[in-house]
């Protein structure tokens, strides 16, 4: 039954259902899904401050959480590493895009190898696009993350850009704090684009961290895209890691990329593995300047082709809110706060606002 109004309803939302106690799956932390998505709401704000250019305004954390370090892409910030006092806890903590048709319009779906970005006919695929507003990806393909099995799974190449360009600062952190606690529990987590990179994460930090125990590596999702194919979906499970996918059934995000394209029936396994390949995207064998786009094509073209499937991973936690615009059911500072019973803290909107007057202010004076 849809929730009764509240103060945190607008004329255009309809509550169908909510996180409650007496749907939780066995192990599911409502209260650590909560603290998480609060942490994620910082990462919006780290990203804000650094949009302001404004020297003064330093991005921190409210007691009881420490910042460690900060993870960035060419100078771009994409989230952090924090501790919280009492306890050993450590949190990894990704942001998505600013907004919701930046990773509609940008992300690069090309399926490349999550080891060493190499396409099924092993030939390296160097990206240099765009990926979202001052984001741009270039020369990921050189970089290999070690330790992973060469068969470990196929992942979007735009996803595998910017994680890579994140991952030494983000191993280093985790390096550190391993030092200080080796009892330390492992807490990843992200919103939307934020949520393709905490999953990519995960098998690098076990694999590449000395936080090998995959019992304290925990995994919580918000809006997350699928990120890889079938054998990536297999072998992240097979790490036995646990992931917790929450997601808004009316977010289309969540949808992206389609699982396959083949409509009626798969293409024969006879085919040949190149013609996986024609997917669009700018690093893609058709050029295509709109990935998604480039899809589509695709997909009318299957019979020429065998289409990727694309999978997720994780244990879905549902919840249900719609509302009248696209981008809002995927808009974590309200429907996903509220779909987990959590009312937004809105921290970005208040700082950066008291941040804007004040360089109103200095201009004004000077």
């Amino acid at each position: 039954m849809p929730s009764s109004p509240d103060a945190n309803q607008s004329t255009d939302r309809i509550i169908i259902s909510q996180l409650d106690t007496n749907t939780y799956p066995k192990g599911f932390d409502a209260e650590m899904a909560r603290k998480l998505a609060n942490l994620t709401q910082y990462a919006y704000h780290q990203f804000d401050l650094f949009e302001l250019k404004n020297n003064s305004q330093t991005f921190n954390l409210k007691e009881p959480f420490l910042l460690d370090t900060e993870f960035a892409e060419n100078g771009v910030p994409f989230g952090y590493v924090a501790s919280e006092a009492g306890n050993d806890n450590i949190y990894v903590i990704f942001r998505g895009t600013r907004r919701f048709l930046e990773w509609f319009k940008d992300v690069n779906i090309q399926l490349v190898s999550f080891k060493d970005s190499t396409n099924r006919n092993h030939e390296r695929v160097e990206i240099k696009e765009k990926i979202a507003e001052g984001v741009v990806q270039e020369n990921q393909g050189s970089m290999i993350i070690p330790n992973l099995d060469s068969n470990f799974g196929f992942i979007t190449a735009g996803f595998r850009g910017i994680y890579v360009s994140l991952r030494q600062k983000l191993l280093d952190a985790l390096h550190e704090k391993w030092q200080k606690s080796q009892n330390a529990k492992v807490f990843v987590t992200g919103h939307s684009l934020g949520g393709a990179l905490a999953t990519l994460a995960i098998p690098d930090i076990l694999k590449n961290t000395p936080f090998k125990n995959p019992e304290n590596v925990t995994l919580y999702t918000f809006a997350s895209p699928r990120c890889g194919d079938r054998q990536f979906a297999a072998s992240f499970e097979a790490l036995k890691v646990r992931h917790w996918r929450i997601a808004n059934t009316e977010d289309f995000v969540t949808m992206l990329p389609f699982p396959t394209g083949n409509v009626i029936k798969p293409a024969s396994s006879n085919e040949p593995p190149e013609a996986e390949l024609g997917i669009g995207g700018v690093a893609g064998v058709d050029k295509n300047p709109n990935p998604v786009f480039g899809f589509f094509k695709a997909m009318y073209d299957r019979n020429k082709r065998r289409m990727p499937d694309y999978v997720h991973t994780g244990t879905p936690v549902y919840f249900t809110i719609h509302e009248a615009a696209l981008e809002k059911h995927h808009n974590l500072d309200e429907v996903y706060m509220i779909g987990i019973s959590q009312n937004p803290i809105l921290v970005t909107e208040s700082i950066i606002n008291k941040a804007v007057e004040k360089i109103k202010d200095k201009i004004t004076d000077e």
